[in-house]
């Protein structure tokens, strides 16, 4: 082919030889190299390993976004990626998972890769396609913020199944309006929507259906300690076939005991997850630790009882015979997620009980609630390394106003008992204006009426006649009464002020100076705000005292007599013993220096009244030898000054008596 010279003028000037060839080579370009004017990048991904065979998907993905691009569209880079369409944008294109199967498509990278390339000027393409738009994202925020990002890059986001229009490439056509044209995005935003609808429907039937599951008593993951699976044929005859099986709980007959006596220890002897380890692994024989979960990031095996494996016996509801589920978050580290314990609230229980217990509903409840009692104490009664003496009201003795626990220290050989609030950490709460700076109580003021009660009320022949005389008495107005009654009021002072503000704001006349003005309302806002903050909080503290002092259940009278009677002075048993006492009879005690009262307060209930009688009879058999008190000790004259009342509490018994 002969190239004419070039008509062109450049006043005068001949043209140059390089211009010459330029256009030689414009005239010479071979046919099918001048269709191909816009290259793009073609986008695929698959979900995860286990739920698609990207082997199959990725070549299929591409093939027919190939075949639906225009004559003159050619794919010259290829990115995809084997993750969940629901990865944060920052998350998606890291995983490494594309790696463990031969694909055999040339990869330029992820999306991360791809989106960083649509921002270089020298990026290779003009325009990006997919199969569908679902294979983007599966979140319709994270679809269109990645449309978004491309769009203001200047590059176009094409879908195979929505049909390409060449104009939607910017640039391309000079006709085409500078924006998307309006029902291809209404389209496109439908198909994101359904693919959002897809998974979330997906979701709600698979939740749906694993708590029928739960519900029929069916296990899901390892048997919790105490327990062994039984496997039953899957009800699905394809599922069956693959020898794939359900499994339901049946009591282990080694371990299952060890769980018993571990809520035992925890709800009658309210001892800490590290102490109860220690006694289990003082005989490992009859109380064999548990095995750990095989697998990536589990614990060795130690050997022995842990604080750590103590505790998920403790905290595992399946040994009320209920089945739970969704007692933890998975963790998904490829989205961000991380794995958490949930809420009790958000736990599943089956409707009735699906197996054997091994503990009652009710201790596993007040197992649950020894932490909260316990916090920030020990378990036993030896001293700290740290500490000169211990204190035998230690852990037992708070405050009424403050329910807060009061520590004990010694003065000149005495032992007290002191509540001392400090401003940086309780100036905030609405008791802390009425609590006086020291508030203290001597131990020999509180023994003699601790240890009259037990002997008398609890062991004593006469118990019967002091619960039965103390059952039909009005009840006496308690500590969360009045701290109710006096927020009620706080609160109603508070709201009184707040509609003075909006009064004094609503009267408010300008006074010309708008610097003033303005610092007049700024002022009246921030008090406001301050006053709609304090009522709050005083609300939240109302509402947790009254469901704090709701009606009790009814003082069975009969869950005392349980209790064995005997005539051991308590006072004489060593400390260690008169702790566990107390633990097993839940002991609290309450001070109130306002009126120089002590509430004390026991608790029996028809699950632990059994329980506590072996816990008591084993107490006196090691107590044998054990001088009996004198008559003068068990024996208080008629209108003495220390005399205790029963009354009726939450499912046992209480005192309230002045000092």
């Amino acid at each position: 082919m002969t190239a004419q010279p070039p008509e062109v003028s450049h006043s005068g000037d001949e043209a140059t030889l390089l211009d010459w060839l330029r256009i030689v080579a414009d005239q010479n370009v071979p046919e099918i190299l001048q269709q191909a004017a816009v290259p793009v990048a073609w986008m695929g991904r698959t979900s995860t390993d286990d739920a698609q065979d990207p082997t199959l998907s990725l070549p299929r993905q591409l093939e027919n976004s190939r075949n639906a691009l225009p004559p003159g569209f050619v794919i010259v880079a290829k990115f995809y990626d084997v993750e969940s369409g629901r990865k944060s944008v920052e998350r998606r294109g890291t995983g490494t998972a594309h790696e463990q199967f031969d694909i055999p498509i040339p990869r330029d990278g992820g999306i991360a890769d791809l989106l960083a390339e649509a921002q270089r000027p020298d990026r290779r393409f003009v325009a990006v396609v997919c199969e569908s738009i679902e294979r983007v994202a599966r979140t319709t925020y994270f679809s269109t913020k990645i449309e978004y990002e491309l769009e203001q890059a200047g590059v176009a986001l094409l879908a195979a199944d929505e049909g390409i229009d060449p104009s939607a490439v910017p640039g391309l056509d000079k006709r085409a309006a500078p924006f998307r044209r309006a029902t291809p995005t209404l389209t496109r935003r439908i198909k994101q929507a359904i693919a959002e609808w897809y998974v979330l429907n997906m979701l709600e039937l698979s939740w749906g259906g694993t708590k029928a599951h739960t519900n029929q008593g069916f296990n899901i993951g390892k048997p919790p300690y105490g327990y062994a699976a039984v496997k039953t044929r899957h009800p699905v005859k394809n599922k069956a076939e693959q020898g794939r099986t359900k499994h339901r709980l049946v009591p282990d007959h080694i371990r299952g005991p060890v769980v018993t006596r571990i809520f035992l220890m925890r709800a009658l002897d309210r001892i800490g997850y590290q102490a109860i380890a220690d006694r289990l692994n003082a005989d490992p024989d009859r109380y064999p630790p548990p095995d750990p979960i095989i697998g990536e990031g589990r614990r060795h095996r130690v050997g022995a009882w842990t604080a750590s494996n103590v505790r998920e016996v403790l905290d595992n509801p399946k040994h009320t015979g209920y089945m739970v589920w969704n007692r933890r978050k998975r963790p998904r580290p490829e989205r961000g997620i991380r794995g958490k314990v949930n809420p009790p609230s958000a736990w599943v229980w089956s409707a009735l009980p699906t197996h054997e217990p091994l503990v009652t509903r009710e201790i596993f409840e007040a197992a649950s609630t020894v932490g909260r009692f316990r916090q920030g104490s020990r378990s036993d009664a030896t001293p700290s390394p740290l500490a000169k003496r211990t204190y035998l009201l230690r852990s037992y003795l708070r405050h009424a106003l403050c329910d807060r626990r009061m520590w004990g220290h010694t003065v000149r050989q005495l032992t007290y008992y002191r509540c001392s609030p400090k401003p940086d950490h309780h100036g905030h709460l609405p008791w802390f204006d009425a609590h006086p700076a020291h508030v203290t109580v001597r131990e020999d003021d509180i023994m003699p009426l601790l240890n009259q009660f037990f002997e008398r009320r609890i062991f004593g022949e006469a118990r019967a006649g002091f619960l039965a005389a103390a059952v039909g008495r009005p009840p006496v107005r308690n500590d969360v009464d009045e701290r109710a009654a006096a927020l009620t009021r706080e609160i109603a002072a508070l709201q009184r002020r707040q509609t003075n503000l909006i009064t004094e704001l609503e009267q408010f006349e300008p006074s010309g100076d708008d610097n003033f003005d303005q610092a007049w309302r700024s002022g009246i806002q921030e008090r406001f705000r301050t006053i709609l903050a304090d009522v709050r909080k005083k609300t939240d503290l109302l509402a947790e005292l009254t469901e704090q002092g709701k009606l009790q259940p009814e003082t069975d009278p009969a869950l005392l007599e349980a209790i064995p009677t005997t005539s051991l002075a308590v006072s004489r048993l060593p400390e260690a013993q008169r702790r566990r006492l107390f633990d097993a009879f839940h002991l609290e005690l309450r001070y109130d220096d306002r009126t120089s009262e002590l509430d004390l307060r026991i608790t029996i209930t028809g699950d632990t009244a059994t329980l506590l009688s072996a816990t008591v009879q084993d107490i006196l058999d090691s107590a044998e030898g054990t001088p009996e008190p004198v008559a003068d000790l068990l024996r208080a004259p008629a209108g003495h000054t220390n005399a205790a009342d029963l009354q009726g509490a939450r499912g046992g018994s209480r005192t309230r008596t002045p000092l």
